[in-house]
């Protein structure tokens, strides 16, 4: 999640925006809000086909980030797996920047992903299976990449970032004492070949597309991959599925875990360590919301902004009460 105060900024009359779309080919006219959360998100067409431009500003990501994703994202596309393709800008670059009163901008635009976006009431078995086997030979993939200059966010970084916030609130000792907890849980798994490896992180629903004709997920939004255990981007796929908790969830996730491991071997071990996963996801999820509102100014702020700051100031205070002593 961006700094919200970022967020109304870079929202004020699309002006980042427009600057960044002349960096690119467009069909003039088409630009549109699609939507903001970790990255502006902006459609456009180009000869008539749907494009995204995708743009953050200095203070919520860095250049680094971005061309290791896509780095990472190009990798895969070489190797025949199916993901939404980064479009060069009119020089020929895949990150172009833009200099305004409040900073940089950094800008990148990619094709819209083959099929459809299916939500889990609406997905089969066939679904759920092909789901797993698509994350699956991602991680395969993973497996045999190679960072190129532009080098990977890790877990530890991830950790080191979840302190650093810790430590601005005095209050939150309980949720210090989980991380440490955490920390030492994730230092005693294995960490070699087969098991760590650059994940998506998001790998839900929302970042997935069907193709129908060539029965096979497509995937977007790279933005958070990062140096993990392949089992953290199982939990996260499954958070959803976890939170039905009845027979029905759980054999969409027997399922899921199918067409995985008819790819990718996955010991049960780290099924049973889902815990551990979702205790880092909390965690870093409670990190981000922090940060994302502790610089906005409610009194000089529009009404939308404030009552998201005061939604994700709720899912703290629920992710706080989880880990609450019983």
């Amino acid at each position: 999640m961006m700094s919200l105060r970022n967020m109304v900024r870079g929202l004020e009359n699309d002006s980042p925006a427009k600057q960044l779309i002349e960096l690119w080919d467009h069909d003039t006219g088409t630009l549109k809000f699609w939507r903001a959360s970790s990255n502006f998100v902006y459609i456009f067409d180009r000869n008539g086909k749907r494009q995204y431009l995708r743009f953050i500003h200095e203070e919520d990501n860095t250049a680094q980030n971005i061309q290791a994703e896509l780095d990472f994202l190009q990798y895969l596309l070489d190797q025949g797996y199916p993901a939404a393709a980064p479009v060069r800008s009119k020089c020929g670059s895949w990150i172009e920047t833009i200099s305004t009163a409040e900073g940089l901008y950094y800008g990148v635009v990619f094709e819209q992903a083959k099929g459809e976006h299916i939500p889990l009431d609406r997905m089969t078995d066939v679904h759920f299976e092909e789901w797993g086997r698509s994350l699956a030979a991602l991680h395969l993939l993973s497996e045999k990449y190679t960072p190129q200059a532009a080098s990977f966010k890790s877990w530890q970084d991830a950790l080191a970032f979840i302190s650093s916030m810790l430590q601005r609130y005095t209050h939150e000792a309980g949720l210090r004492q989980e991380l440490e907890r955490l920390r030492e849980q994730l230092l005693e798994l294995p960490s070699g070949e087969g098991h760590i490896g650059v994940i998506h992180y998001d790998f839900q629903t929302d970042n997935i597309f069907y193709d129908n004709e060539e029965k096979c997920y497509s995937a977007i939004d790279f933005d958070d991959a990062m140096a993990h255990w392949f089992m953290m981007d199982v939990t996260s796929a499954l958070s959803d599925l976890e939170e039905l908790k009845d027979n029905e969830g759980k054999r969409r996730i027997e399922q899921f875990l199918a067409g995985y491991r008819s790819v990718k071997a996955l010991d049960e071990k780290y099924v049973g360590l889902r815990f551990v996963f979702q205790k880092f996801a909390d965690l870093y999820m409670f990190a981000r919301l922090l940060r994302s509102v502790e610089a906005l100014d409610a009194k000089g702020s529009p009404e939308w902004a404030v009552k998201l700051m005061d939604k994700l100031l709720g899912a703290c205070d629920r992710i706080r009460g989880h880990y609450l002593p019983k």
